[in-house]
């Protein structure tokens, strides 16, 4: 994965350097693909404080550490900073704690105490952006399982607000706030895909006191005196990163209704792949999400101008989309039916998986089972432990990683030691028995502390091995079970394919005459706006 350069005027902690080494390596074991869109984009000059929604627990600003360039500052509850190591590693990195009040126990301190201390943290973030940093902070406040961002608490905009007002008066350039789209296929599980797309900073409306800000009313008046003017800039500021967060990261009312744009897209996909007779392969992460985007664009534009088409057209599609569910099939799987279920297809594909068995069952996977099966296990029965409490349930992803990154090592460490001396001193027992090998031999006459060295690098790297070959093992023997089941005659394969193509077809044309997201001619959004509101008709 090649990441983003840090800007060469900006002096960066080389404990915040070590920890984001380590999160890279993490990240890109943990995602088979990362998608960064508009890095580049960023502005050159003045602080930025960059918000998103929170969906993922830790994945979250582990992602966003390991992809966005610079020292960021994060904001995260303050009970995170008492659970071990992660809490050392928190402020190695710089991590300030929040005083949320649904963290606070009979025994903590009283709500005056708690907004004391947020104060001074919106103080020193503000500060810190003032002068050029960088932080991030999810002003959802919690993370959650929710399709959509839940409600915004005024946090993001106070710092914003702090940081802006001692830029003013030290002379320095202007803050900026950064709304992120973040995007996931399944942020809790292993060997899925991300994206992470920059947006453009939010316009700043006139501040407290200003010509054109906005205006208290009585009622904000009484209800906060002095600080009225500032509440209603917060609120505004607030809203209009609801707006933008929304439209940013494509949300629904359902993870269902997620899936089914999903769905359409790739049905589109497809189609047009055939119509124009191209490979259809999978696309990058990226270029996904756009074509997703300009579905749910047109669909909303289409519903509100032509509503008996688009509930016609959903009718249709919902039933095929059951079919096809229950049918365990996807859109480009029965599109060259033929070919899939070649018995050259199949062949090949059954080559496929016994060439990645075979290499699978040497070293390479040996290594990955004594490695990785022990950490594995203990991994696996700690998560599920953990997850059985409803609330730990939105950062078991999270978890997986934290507990991965502790336990691993740890074994390691441990099993290298005495493996190696099996395999290298003079006195283990392995030196005695006639084993047919070509590596032996040669391990043999190196010191063993040296081999104990050498296989603690060997367990990391037999992992990363076996999961490739894991992978290709896997995608081939899917092939060849699709293959017999494209075969079977218990399949009304003339009516599916009939039914699929004519949803396909209305779905590609859905579109059509209008300008969408991606096209030469788009403009995007003003903030607070959605794709669907600037979405027209073209001329004829």
């Amino acid at each position: 994965m090649d990441w983003a350069p840090d800007p060469d005027d900006m002096d960066i902690p080389k404990g915040y350097l070590r920890v984001r080494r380590v999160n890279r390596a993490l990240m890109d074991t943990w995602f088979r693909e990362i998608a960064l869109v508009d890095i580049d984009t960023l502005p050159d000059e003045g602080g930025i404080l960059f918000t998103t929604w929170h969906p993922g627990g830790l994945i979250d600003p582990m992602l966003m550490m390991a992809a966005l360039p610079g020292n960021l500052t994060f904001a995260a509850k303050h009970t995170l900073f008492k659970t071990p190591i992660l809490g050392q590693i928190m402020r190695a990195t710089g991590a300030k704690p929040v005083h949320r009040a649904q963290d606070a126990s009979a025994t903590d301190s009283k709500k005056g105490d708690r907004s004391a201390k947020n104060s001074t943290l919106i103080e020193s973030l503000g500060d810190a952006i003032a002068s050029g940093g960088r932080a991030a902070i999810f002003p959802e406040g919690v993370t959650h399982m929710e399709s959509h961002p839940v409600r915004l608490r005024t946090g993001a905009a106070r710092i914003l607000l702090h940081a802006i007002r001692t830029a003013r008066s030290a002379g320095l350039p202007e803050p900026h706030v950064v709304p992120l789209g973040l995007h996931y296929t399944d942020q809790h599980q292993f060997r899925e895909r991300v994206s992470l797309q920059v947006n453009k900073p939010l316009p700043i409306p006139p501040l407290p006191g200003e010509e054109g800000a906005p205006v208290p009313t009585a009622e904000d008046i009484e209800k906060f005196g002095e600080q009225a003017p500032d509440r209603v800039w917060c609120g505004e500021i607030t809203e209009l990163l609801r707006l933008e967060m929304h439209r940013s990261n494509q949300a629904q009312e359902t993870w269902e209704d997620r899936e089914l744009v999903w769905r359409a897209r790739r049905m589109i996909h497809v189609f047009r792949c055939a119509k124009e007779n191209v490979p259809i392969g999978p696309i990058p992460y990226d270029r996904a999400l756009l074509g997703s985007r300009r579905v749910r664009a047109a669909w909303q534009f289409q519903s509100l101008n032509d509503p008996e088409r688009t509930e016609r057209i959903k009718e249709d599609f919902l039933k095929h989309h059951y079919e096809m569910k229950d049918l365990g099939l996807r859109s480009w799987e029965i599109s060259n039916r033929k070919e899939r279920s070649s018995k050259k297809m199949m062949v090949k594909n059954f080559a496929y998986w016994v060439w990645s068995i075979a290499w699978m069952l040497g070293v390479v996977s040996w290594g990955a089972i004594i490695g990785s099966m022990v950490p594995y296990l203990g991994t696996r029965v700690l998560t599920n432990k953990h997850g059985k409490v409803e609330e730990n349930r939105t950062d078991i992803g999270s978890i997986k990683v934290l507990y991965s990154v502790v336990i691993y090592p740890i074994w390691w460490i441990l099993i290298s030691l005495p493996v190696g001396w099996f395999i290298a001193s003079p006195d283990s027992m392995l030196q005695d028995w006639n084993i047919p090998s070509l590596i032996l031999p040669v391990l043999a006459k190196i010191p063993w502390p040296l081999v104990s060295f050498l296989v603690l690098c060997w367990w990391p790297l037999s992992a990363r091995l076996h999961l490739k070959l894991y992978e290709r093992a896997t995608r081939s023997w899917r092939s060849v079970r699709l293959g017999f089941k494209l075969r079977s005659g218990s399949i009304d394969w003339d009516n599916l394919l009939q039914t699929h193509g004519s949803l396909a077809a209305q779905l590609a044309t859905i579109g059509d005459g209008l300008v969408l997201p991606g096209d030469p001619d788009w403009l995007n959004p003003k903030p607070g706006e959605e794709d669907w509101q600037v979405v027209k008709q073209r001329a004829a």
